[in-house]
C-alpha cells in the first residue's frame, strides 16, 4: 500500500522539497517549541526566530531562512490541525519529540517521503548509505532533479533519518530499531483518521511504518495509547473504534 493510497481523506500531502537543500531541522524545533507557549498564534513564532533570535542565526538572512523552512516542514499556525495535534501532544513525552516532528515533516516534504523506501527496506543494524537514498529519491524524482542536487538529497535525507531515530551514527549510518512511543502512535493514528481511515485502519499507513509498526503489532500499539489517555480505543470481536477527543481538543 502506498501513502496516496491512505490519503482519501481531508489530510492532502505537502509537495515540499525542503530537504533537497536541508534538513529538517529537529533541533531547531525543539528549541523553539521550548519558546513559545502552545497556544500561541502563528506570528509569535516569527517574532521568537526573526525578531528574537532565539536559534542563534548570525545574519537576519539566515533567521529568516530558518523561519521558512520551520514554517514549511511544521506550519507553525495552531489552526492547521495537523500542527494543533502535534502541538497538543508535543510536551507529553519528550523522549518522542524527534519521531513526532519527523511524522509532520514527512507529511509536508516529498523527498523525505521518497529516500524513506530506503530507510523501510534495511534490516536493523544495517548500514543505509547516501547512495542507498539518493537511489530511493532518484526512483521516484529523478528525471526532475539535477544529479548535484540528488547527492544533496542523499546527504540531507540521512541527516533527517538520524535526527528522528532511524539512524545513528556519523560517517556510516546504522539503521535503528524505533521506539514506538504511545504519544507518537497516537499522532500517526491520529493523521490516519484525517486521511479517512477508520478503526485498526488508521495504522495502516506509512506513518505507522515510521513507527516500525505492523499489522500485528498495531492494536498493542494503540491498547498503550489508550492506556496513557491519548486516544479512545474500543475494541468488541473484530470491531475496533477509535478516536481523539484529547488531540482534537474536543474533551
Amino acid at each position: 500500500m502506498t501513502l496516496s493510497d491512505a490519503m482519501e481523506g481531508h489530510l492532502s500531502l505537502g509537495s515540499l522539497r525542503t530537504t533537497a537543500s536541508h534538513t529538517i531541522g529537529v533541533p531547531h524545533l525543539i528549541e523553539l517549541l521550548r519558546a513559545v507557549p502552545s497556544d500561541a498564534p502563528h506570528v509569535r513564532y516569527r517574532e521568537a526566530v526573526i525578531d528574537e533570535n532565539i536559534l542563534g542565526r548570525p545574519t537576519q538572512a539566515g533567521r529568516e531562512r530558518a523561519f521558512r523552512h520551520l514554517r514549511e516542514l511544521y506550519f507553525l499556525d495552531p489552526t492547521r490541525r495537523e500542527y494543533a495535534a502535534l502541538r497538543r501532544m508535543w510536551d507529553i513525552d519528550q523522549d518522542a519529540q524527534p519521531l513526532l516532528a519527523g511524522i509532520l515533516a514527512f507529511t509536508r516534504d516529498e523527498i523525505l517521503r521518497a529516500s524513506f523506501q530506503a530507510v523501510k527496506n534495511a534490516s536493523v543494524g544495517t548500514l543505509v548509505t547516501s547512495a542507498d537514498l539518493t537511489i530511493a529519491v532518484a526512483a521516484v524524482y529523478g528525471a526532475g532533479l539535477s544529479e548535484a542536487t540528488l547527492g544533496k538529497t542523499g546527504r540531507n535525507t540521512g541527516a533527517c533519518w538520524t535526527q528522528t531515530g532511524h539512524l545513528a551514527g556519523r560517517a556510516k549510518k546504522v539503521r535503528q530499531a524505533i521506539e514506538p512511543y504511545p504519544v507518537a502512535v497516537a499522532y500517526a493514528a491520529y493523521l490516519g483518521h484525517l486521511a479517512g481511515k477508520r478503526g485498526a485502519e488508521v495504522l495502516d499507513t506509512q506513518w505507522a511504518a515510521l513507527l516500525d509498526l505492523s499489522a500485528e503489532t498495531g492494536l498493542d500499539a494503540l491498547r498503550r495509547a489508550h492506556t496513557q489517555g491519548l486516544i479512545d480505543l474500543l475494541v468488541a470481536g473484530n470491531v475496533v473504534d477509535v478516536s481523539f477527543p484529547m488531540i482534537d481538543g474536543s474533551r
